[in-house]
């Protein structure tokens, strides 16, 4: 599909005026439209929110209820400590290690860092490179002739900004 848009052109400056004019007029209802969308949407969702949440306090009861009733009990339940989860008619419920979290400091992060390349750790230490683009554009005659770098020369934008002066309410 083309960019361009196939369409008589305007005769004069008179008409072109007409014409960025009434796309102001169309911005304008755009814009009442989209705060017309959002004002509803934010009285759904705060809707929505309402409804739900004694539904997410009586859950939260719940699973207090349940926890507590499992831990008091998880001996009987995971067979002396055998199983990970103990398991109901309705449902099961689940004991998970979770994952090993590392805490680093960072404001020490830097000392870190050199401590553990002075200890010769360097295998953890994660080294980034990347290209800086910007400045490989800037240096455009050095890397010409790199296999894999090319350039693309700049494409020219058109742009139209209707005035969008507030309306006055008028009385």
């Amino acid at each position: 599909m083309s960019d361009e848009v196939k369409s008589p052109a305007l005769a004069d400056d008179e008409s072109c005026a007409a014409a960025i004019g009434r796309m102001g007029e169309l911005d304008r209802e755009l814009a009442l439209i989209a705060t017309t969308k959002a004002e509803a949407v934010e009285k759904a969702s705060t809707a929505a929110e309402k409804a739900a949440e004694p539904l997410i306090t009586e859950r939260s009861g719940l699973f207090v209820q349940v926890q507590a009733y499992c831990v008091a009990n998880r001996q009987r339940l995971t067979d002396g400590g055998r199983s990970k989860t103990a398991t109901f008619p309705t449902g099961s419920a689940a004991w998970r290690l979770g994952r090993l979290r590392v805490l680093v400091d960072s404001v020490l992060k830097d000392t870190i860092i050199a401590t553990l390349k002075k200890r010769g750790l360097t295998d953890l230490v994660r080294v980034k490179e990347d290209l800086d683009l910007a400045a490989v554009g800037k240096a455009r005659d050095k890397v010409k002739r790199i296999k894999g770098i090319s350039f693309e020369d700049p494409i020219e934008d058109f742009s139209v900004s209707p005035v969008t002066a507030d309306l006055v309410e008028r009385r």
